[in-house]
C-alpha cells in the first residue's frame, strides 16, 4: 500500500507534465487558426483577390510535397547503409546489384573498414576545405572573396560499396578492371557564408557506377603503375538545400540546381572526363594512362516514335504532344528537334558520339513534350547498352518506352572502329557520302602538354598566367589557366570529330588571362599527319605571333580513321604503343647528335625548332608493333623534346641521318615523306626538314633556308616552302600536291632544290644543294618516309631512285 502511494505522485506528474503539453498544442493551434482567419478577413476587407491565396496554397503544397518525396528518399538510403539486410527485407525498391547479377560480389569487409577510417577521413577532408579550397574559391573571382566555410561535418554515415565486379574479359592480362556499385546516402551538413549570406548542402544523395582501372601492373611496389577512377553514367545525385539557397529548393528551381551541379559533376569524372592517378613515374606504359584511347564511335540515328502518349490536354489544346528526343551517353548530350502537334512524330536526327567504354556504358533516351513557359513533361524512356551495338555492328531497332502506357521509338546505331591505316580513308569518305555528307571520318586526339618560354609582361616583366583556346570546325574548347608560369604544364586531352582531314585545320591560341590579350597561335593542316607513322605526331610547335620568337608548346596528335570494317591490323591496341624503348640520357642527348655537332650556339638560340630524330632502340619481332614479352623495368617515356615514336608498320621507318653527317656530299640531307592519293590523282610530297646544311651568310655563319619543289620533267607547278631563319637544321613539316595521272608517275622525277633566302646587294650564297627522286619504283599502297643526301651541282644532278623493301 505504501508501496502505491509512493508511486502515485509519479503517475501523477507524469499526467500533469502531459496535460501542459497537451494545452500548449490547442494554445498554439488556436493562434495559428485565429491568425489564418484574421488573414482571410484582412484580404476581404482590402478587397484583394483571393487568386493569389490560391496560388500561395498551391505553391506551398507542391512544395511541401516535394520536400517530403526527398526526405523520404533520403531516409531510404541512409537506413541502406546502417543495416542494409533489414531494409532489403522490409522493401523490394533500390536493391543493391549483387541481388540480381551472380557475377557480382558483396564487400562487407571492405565497409567495415571504410566505416572504422570515416572519422579520420573526415577531418582530413576538413582540413582540405577549410585550408586549400577555400583559399582557390577566394582567389577564383573577385565577387568570391569573402566566401567561407562555416561548418563542414560529413556526417556519421559513410559511404557503401554495394558490390564489386572484378571484369575478367576483353582485359589485358597487365590491367586490373572494378565497377564499383557506390552508395553514398550521408547526413552530411555543410554551411558556407558568402556576402554576408549563409546557405548549405544537407543530407547528400549519390549513387552510381564506379570503374576503377589499375594499369599497367608492374614487378614492382605498388605492383600497378596508375589508376583511373571515372563514373560510366551519370550518378544520381539528391541534397537538401539549408540556408538561403533553401528558397530555390522547389520543383523547378530545384531541378535546374541540380541540373548545373549534375554537369559539374560530368565534366570531372564521368566519361570521357576521369581522374588519372601515377603511382610510379617515368614508366613507358603509363602512356595508356596519359592518352587513353576510346573504343570506338557510335553513329545514333533517332528515326521517329509511334503511339506516344497525348500530353497537350486541356481547353485549348488538340490532345496530342510535341514530341523531342534527348539522348545520354556518359557526359555527352544531345536534343532533336521538337515535332508539334503529333504522337507519331519523325526526326531523322543522326548524332556521333565517342565511346570510351563499350562494356559498360549505356545509352539513356528520353522523349519529352515541350511546353513553353513550364517544365516540359517526360513522355517515355528507355536505355540500351552500347556492347550490342558494337557487337552487331549496325542495329535497327523499335523500343518500348517505359513509365507510360503506350509508346515506341525507332532506332538506328552504326558502330564505327578507329583504325590508324591513312589508306582506307578515301574509301571510307566515298561511303559516308552515300549516306550523309555531314559524318565525321576520322577523330583527332590532341593531348595537350606543356609551353616553354611564353612572353612575359613587357612593363613589370611578370610570369603569364596562360590557357589555351583550341578550335577545329565548330567544336571548340579551352584548358585550364596555369598560374603565374611561363612554362605551364597543361596534360589535357581534347577531342574532335573531322570530317574532311584533307582540308581541316587545327587553331591553337595562347591567352594571357590576366590581360585578357593573346601571346601566340598556331595551325596544324590535318593533313600533314595522314603521312606521320601511325598518324601520330608528338612534338614542340613554333608559336606565331608572338613577343616571344622562342615560345613553343608541345602536343600530341592521334588521328583516327572512323571504319565500320574491322581488320586487326588496322585496329590499333592500346599496348602496342610502346614499341620504342628511349635510352635513358641527359635532355641534350635525345636531340639528334648530327644537328647538336653542327650547329653553332648562335644556331642553337635561334633555331626554328626542335630536332626531332632520337636515339631509339626497337626491338625487332616477327610480329608486327611488337616488342619483346619482358620490356625493362625502368623503361622510361620519350623526353619532353622528342617526336612520334619510330614504329614498324605501314609507315615504314624514317633512317637516321647520323651515320654520315653532312650526306655524301657535305651539303647536308634532307628527310621527305611521299605517298600517293589515287583519289585525286596527286602525289603528296611532306617536306620535314633539312640537317647539317652548308652556312651561306658571312656574318653568322648561318642561313635562311627554305626549298623549291618541281615534277620533273615539267617546271610550270612550282612549290616553295616558308622561310626558316639563322638555322642550318631547319624544320617545316609541310604538305604539298602534285596533280598527276598513276599511270604517268613512273615516268616522272621529283626535285627538291634547297636555297638561301638572300637580298639584291648581299655577297651570301644563295645554293646550298639539290635532290632528284625517281618515282618509277615507288611503291603506291603505301608512305614512305626517306633521308635524301643534297647534291652540290645544281646543273648536273644526278637522279636517286626510291630504297627498296631491302634496302630498308
Amino acid at each position: 500500500m505504501a508501496d502505491a502511494n509512493k508511486e502515485s505522485p509519479k503517475k501523477l506528474k507524469k499526467k500533469t507534465a502531459a496535460d501542459e503539453t497537451q494545452l500548449l498544442y490547442l494554445v498554439t493551434k488556436y493562434f495559428k487558426l485565429a491568425g489564418v482567419t484574421l488573414a482571410v478577413w484582412l484580404v476581404g476587407w482590402t478587397s484583394f483577390s483571393p487568386s493569389w491565396l490560391l496560388l500561395g496554397l498551391v505553391l506551398y503544397l507542391w512544395k511541401e510535397r516535394h520536400v517530403k518525396q526527398r526526405h523520404r528518399r533520403m531516409k531510404m538510403m541512409q537506413q541502406i547503409a546502417e543495416n542494409e539486410k533489414e531494409v532489403i527485407l522490409a522493401t523490394v525498391e533500390d536493391l543493391p546489384s549483387w541481388v540480381h547479377f551472380p557475377d557480382r560480389e558483396r564487400a562487407e569487409w571492405f565497409n567495415q573498414i571504410i566505416d572504422q577510417v570515416w572519422p579520420f577521413i573526415g577531418d582530413y577532408v576538413r582540413d582540405l576545405l577549410m585550408t586549400s579550397i577555400q583559399e582557390k574559391i577566394q582567389t577564383s573571382h573577385a565577387q568570391a572573396a569573402s566566401f567561407k566555410f562555416l561548418k563542414i561535418d560529413l556526417g556519421d554515415i559513410p559511404p557503401r560499396i554495394g558490390s564489386i565486379k572484378v571484369n575478367t574479359k576483353n582485359v589485358k592480362r597487365d590491367e586490373i578492371y572494378m565497377d564499383i556499385d557506390l552508395m553514398y546516402g550521408s547526413d552530411a551538413d555543410i554551411e558556407m557564408r558568402i556576402k554576408g549570406m549563409t546557405m548549405g548542402i544537407k543530407d547528400l544523395h549519390v549513387r552510381g557506377e564506379l570503374r576503377v582501372i589499375m594499369r599497367p601492373l608492374i614487378s614492382r611496389m605498388p605492383l600497378f603503375g596508375g589508376i583511373s577512377v571515372f563514373f560510366l553514367n551519370n550518378p544520381t545525385l539528391d541534397f537538401n538545400l539549408t540556408g538561403i539557397a533553401n528558397a530555390i529548393d522547389m520543383p523547378g528551381l530545384s531541378d535546374m540546381v541540380d541540373t548545373i551541379i549534375q554537369e559539374q559533376i560530368a565534366a570531372l569524372m564521368v566519361l570521357p572526363n576521369r581522374i588519372d592517378v601515377p603511382m610510379v613515374q617515368d614508366l613507358a606504359s603509363l602512356a595508356r594512362l596519359k592518352y587513353p584511347l576510346p573504343d570506338g564511335v557510335l553513329r545514333i540515328h533517332v528515326v521517329g516514335a509511334k503511339e506516344l502518349i497525348k500530353a497537350d490536354v486541356g481547353l485549348m489544346k488538340k490532345g496530342l504532344s510535341d514530341p523531342y528526343v534527348v539522348v545520354r551517353m556518359g557526359a555527352y548530350k544531345f536534343k532533336t528537334p521538337v515535332i508539334n502537334n503529333t504522337i507519331e512524330p519523325t526526326w531523322n536526327s543522326i548524332f556521333e558520339t565517342i565511346v570510351d567504354a563499350k562494356d559498360g556504358q549505356l545509352l539513356d533516351i528520353e522523349v519529352r513534350d515541350e511546353d513553353p513557359g513550364s517544365k516540359d513533361d517526360s513522355i517515355g524512356t528507355t536505355s540500351l547498352p552500347i556492347s550490342t551495338a558494337a557487337e552487331k555492328g549496325t542495329e535497327d531497332t523499335w523500343l518500348p518506352l517505359e513509365d507510360v502506357k503506350t509508346g515506341r521509338i525507332n532506332l538506328k546505331l552504326e558502330w564505327m572502329y578507329l583504325s590508324k591505316n591513312a589508306l582506307i580513308l578515301e574509301k571510307e569518305m566515298e561511303k559516308r557520302n552515300q549516306h550523309s555528307n555531314e559524318l565525321s571520318s576520322c577523330l583527332l586526339m590532341v593531348n595537350l602538354d606543356s609551353a616553354r618560354e611564353l612572353p612575359r609582361a613587357k612593363k613589370t616583366m611578370s610570369e603569364p598566367s596562360p590557357y589555351v583556346k583550341l578550335s577545329l570546325g565548330q567544336s571548340k574548347f579551352e584548358s585550364g589557366i596555369k598560374a603565374d608560369t611561363d612554362e605551364p604544364r597543361w596534360e589535357q586531352n581534347f577531342r574532335f570529330l573531322v570530317h574532311n582531314p584533307n582540308l581541316q585545320t587545327l587553331e591553337l591560341e595562347v591567352w594571357e588571362s590576366k590581360s585578357k590579350t593573346r601571346i601566340g597561335n598556331l595551325k596544324v593542316p590535318l593533313k600533314n599527319l595522314l603521312v606521320e607513322p601511325d598518324l601520330i605526331v608528338d612534338k614542340f610547335y613554333n608559336l606565331v605571333n608572338s613577343p616571344s620568337p622562342k615560345a613553343q608548346v608541345r602536343m600530341r596528335l592521334c588521328l583516327r580513321v572512323l571504319t565500320s570494317e574491322y581488320n586487326q591490323a588496322d585496329i590499333e591496341e592500346e599496348e602496342e604503343e610502346e614499341t620504342p624503348v628511349e635510352t635513358l640520357e641527359s635532355k641534350e642527348s635525345s636531340v639528334d647528335p648530327v644537328a647538336q655537332q653542327s650547329a653553332t650556339p648562335a644556331d642553337k638560340t635561334a633555331k626554328a625548332g626542335p630536332a626531332v630524330v632520337k636515339k631509339v632502340e626497337v626491338v625487332k619481332v616477327e610480329k608486327v608493333n611488337k616488342v619483346s614479352s619482358k620490356l625493362p623495368e625502368g623503361q622510361l617515356i620519350p623526353p619532353m623534346d622528342s617526336s612520334s615514336p619510330i614504329k614498324d608498320s605501314d609507315v615504314r621507318q624514317r633512317k637516321s641521318p647520323s651515320s654520315n653527317q653532312g650526306g655524301l656530299y657535305g651539303r647536308g640531307r634532307i628527310q621527305i615523306t611521299l605517298r600517293y592519293s589515287t583519289q585525286r590523282q596527286n602525289l603528296v610530297a611532306v617536306v620535314h626538314k633539312c640537317v647539317n646544311l652548308i652556312p651561306c651568310d658571312t656574318d653568322d655563319n648561318l642561313a635562311d633556308p627554305y626549298i623549291k619543289m618541281y615534277l620533273l620533267p615539267d617546271k610550270s607547278n612550282k612549290k616553295k616552302t616558308t622561310i626558316i631563319k639563322n638555322t642550318l637544321n631547319p624544320v617545316w613539316d609541310e604538305t604539298f600536291e602534285f596533280p598527276v595521272k598513276q599511270a604517268d608517275l613512273s615516268s616522272k622525277t621529283l626535285e627538291f632544290s634547297v636555297k638561301n633566302d638572300t637580298s639584291f646587294y648581299t655577297s651570301n650564297k644563295k645554293f646550298i644543294g639539290i635532290a632528284q627522286i625517281e618515282l618509277g619504283n615507288m611503291d603506291q599502297t603505301k608512305a614512305a618516309t626517306h633521308w635524301f643526301d643534297l647534291q652540290p651541282d645544281e646543273d648536273d644532278c644526278k637522279p636517286v631512285s626510291l630504297p627498296s623493301e631491302t634496302d630498308l
